[in-house]
């Protein structure tokens, strides 16, 4: 069943926050006529305390306002989700973190960044007329998980945005293709899904809100779906604004999962997430949303809601607060949330020297400390509590002599070293799952291993068991002023988030550049100067083992299965040095696991050649029947960078290739300079094919090409200025 969103009183609420704005500002006026010189301390000599780091991230549990915890991230403590008990609560922690937390808010857009597996066509009920058997899908990571895209296809339309114009096109037979309807209005479309007459449009909205009363600083992401049995009149038969800014959508079944990341914000006008259902304006349920007791440097709300498109009404909602600069990965039983922290020295730093100093301090001190400890969040923010009970204890330090100053740094250094021995790694992915079943979100367990994820390509669940492949940074050690270089790993996390298994010290000194989990093996790719492809086993997850690697130039930023045995990789290739020379397809043999070799490959001629497919999957067309590959692709004249001497043609569309075990054979370029956004960047954005033939997708042109010899069938031009009726 879905859930219907709560909604508080706004008259209650508004007094509420009035009477606590009264009350506190008396609290503040009388703590700062005490206190306020005590407070206000310069620090006016590095030369005597060199050693005083800068003020960091702050209290965990700041809901509840007498709580204050030290700052420095704990990799050997336990990571628990807690559920906002009231709203008071809920805002309590929004006060608190209001404007980012411990740096500037930031949103990484699209930081869901799924893989490629073949999928299947999620089409329950065939429209009527001429319908190919034979299409390609959008890539996705998991087998039967769709993924959000800007077009879609069902094998005989074509449904694909341009700017703010979503379009339905009879794409098939290709002599025939032509626009039949458009969508357009005050709303900025990003991505859609096709379930059998149903279509799903997504994006950012930027009509007017004046119906709410004010305007959310995040934004709203609007999910609105059509009625498309006739193709040439869609009808919007259900309008969804959730609060944020959108991220990414996921479809498995008939349910859409769509992720929203809304900034922290309090405030007494409808203080939960909004959500609001054809006009009617709602809040999210206070026991669906969550927080971890973790030091938050820039947190955001992460909210993920599924959506039936099958039965239309109802929304289910679970947030989240996590640390800004999420990645995201769904499985078919979960969604994945994860993220970095740091063990941060300087943070211990100022923990073992407030601690040394705790016997100094006088009773009118440590009066004062449970003063500013014990002020409520809105009032003082945990940075701000933080800084001010240190200025507390560096008044000591302040009025020591330079000897016992040197002493005191000594014993800091002593206590930072056994402190950092407790520690193997100082930089870690905490990751949160949610499990997800027919449309219901839970709130499940919590797990954390060394290092940091590129992006989703790294973590894939098999079994039951999440794998997950890492990269170390290099790491300066204030303490043992030495530095320690990277290092790469990969883990196997059980069903309750505990690691079962490690593989660790993979290619000291270099970097992860691309990961493919297959099955029970996982293909890598590191890169410093010269390319290891390694092929690792995790049939027994608590036995990860390295079978062999390949040594070669260039790199691999994405990799793609070919077979069960054969991988592609498109990156660059590079001298042994690591210079880049230009645009890599390689075809890998893996059939001997102890021994992979590159059996076929194609470099452009074009030094600076570039494609989006290397980062965006999305972007990446392959069919081993077909023996097709496409990517787009765009060179721009550099010969006054070059000193080579040489010319390099341009070009701006979609690269061509034959591809089978044997060879990687450039077929030729389907053009489409000049119908791209701007003239600087890559111009084709997708490509498909329906039977025998091709079709790439420009934000100004849909063009149509025989997949036998690339000549062309048809163009359909997209423009925003469309004579088509909207509706």
């Amino acid at each position: 069943m879905a859930k219907k969103h709560s909604k508080a009183s706004e008259a209650a609420q508004q007094l509420k926050d009035l009477a606590t704005v009264f009350v506190s500002i008396i609290v503040l006026g009388f703590i700062l006529l005490l206190f306020g010189a005590a407070l206000t301390i310069t620090l006016e000599q590095p030369d005597i305390i060199p050693w005083l780091p800068p003020v960091g991230p702050s209290t965990i549990d700041i809901v509840k306002d007498t709580t204050y915890i030290q700052s420095a991230f704990d990799p050997l403590s336990e990571i628990t989700a807690k559920q906002f008990t009231s709203e008071e609560e809920y805002s309590a922690f929004m006060k608190s973190y209001e404007g980012g937390g411990y740096g500037d808010y930031y949103s990484v857009r699209g930081g869901m960044d799924m893989g490629i597996m073949p999928t299947m066509a999620f089409a329950e009920a065939a429209p009527s007329g001429q319908k190919a058997t034979d299409y390609s899908t959008t890539n996705v990571q998991v087998e039967g998980v769709d993924e959000a895209d800007l077009i879609k296809t069902d094998g005989e339309y074509i449904y694909t945005i341009s700017g703010a114009t979503t379009y339905i096109i009879k794409a098939y037979p290709g002599a025939d293709a032509e626009t039949l309807s458009t969508i357009k209005n005050d709303k900025d479309p990003d991505d859609l899904f096709i379930y059998g007459d149903t279509l799903a449009v997504i994006g950012d909205y930027r009509g007017s809100l004046e119906g709410i009363g004010f305007v959310p600083s995040s934004g709203m992401v609007f999910f609105d779906i059509y009625d498309v049995s006739d193709r040439s009149n869609p009808k919007m038969v259900k309008e969804y604004l959730f609060e944020g800014s959108y991220s990414d959508a996921r479809l498995y079944g008939d349910y859409a999962y769509l992720v929203v990341m809304d900034s922290i914000d309090y405030r007494p006008v409808y203080p939960m997430p909004l959500v609001v259902e054809d006009g009617v304006v709602g809040e999210m349920a206070i026991d669906d949303m969550y927080y971890y007791p973790i030091p938050y440097d820039w947190p955001e709300l992460v909210t993920v809601h599924s959506i039936s498109l099958k039965d239309i009404g109802g929304v289910e909602s679970k947030a989240v607060a996590v640390e800004g600069g999420h990645t995201l990965y769904m499985s078919t039983e979960s969604v994945y949330l994860a993220y970095t922290e740091d063990v941060n020295e300087y943070d211990l730093r100022r923990d073992i020297a407030m601690g040394l100093l705790e016997s100094k301090l006088t009773s009118y001190d440590k009066s004062l400390i449970k003063t500013i400890k014990e002020m409520p969040g809105d009032i003082l923010s945990p940075r701000e509590k933080e800084e001010k009970v240190y200025q507390v204890y560096a008044k000591y330090i302040d009025y020591m002599t330079k000897a016992d100053q040197d002493k005191l740094e000594d014993e800091i250094d002593d206590a930072l070293d056994k402190k950092l021995e407790e520690y193997k790694y100082f930089e870690f992915t905490v990751v949160h799952e949610l499990p997800v079943k027919n449309g219901d979100i839970e709130i499940g367990q919590t797990g954390k291993v060394p290092g940091h994820v590129i992006n989703q390509f790294s973590m894939d669940e098999y079994d039951k068991v999440l794998r997950i492949a890492t990269t170390i940074s290099p790491r300066w050690s204030w303490a043992w002023k030495d530095r320690s270089e990277s290092v790469n790993n990969v883990y196997a996390l059980d069903a309750g988030m505990a690691i079962i298994g490690k593989l660790e010290g993979l290619a000291e000194g270099e970097q992860i550049y691309s990961t493919r989990f297959m099955g029970k093996k996982l293909y890598m790719v590191t890169f410093e100067q010269i390319d290891p492809f390694f092929v690792i086993d995790l049939s027994d997850p608590t036995n990860i083992k390295s079978l062999g690697e390949l040594k070669i130039t260039g790199f691999s930023k994405y990799l793609h299965p070919y077979d069960e045995t054969t991988i592609i990789g498109l990156g660059n290739e590079a001298t042994e040095q690591g210079r880049v020379t230009g645009l890599k397809i390689s075809l890998f043999d893996v059939s001997d696991v102890a021994n992979p070799t590159e059996i076929a490959k194609f470099v452009t001629d074009e030094k600076y050649a570039q494609t989006t497919a290397d980062y965006e999957h999305k972007a990446f067309l392959f069919s081993k029947e077909k023996e097709l590959l496409v990517i787009p692709a765009y060179n721009q004249e550099y010969r006054y960078w070059d000193d080579s001497g040489g010319e390099e043609q341009e070009y701006n569309g979609a690269l061509v290739f034959k591809i089978s075990k044997e060879e990687i054979v450039l077929r030729g370029l389907i053009d489409h300079s000049g119908y791209g956004e701007n003239s600087w960047g890559p111009a084709v954005q997708r490509s498909l094919y329906i039977e025998e033939l091709l079709y790439t997708k420009s934000e100004k042109l849909l063009r149509i090409n025989e997949l036998s010899d690339l000549s062309s069938v048809k163009e359909v031009k997209l423009s925003t200025s469309s004579p088509i009726p909207v509706y």
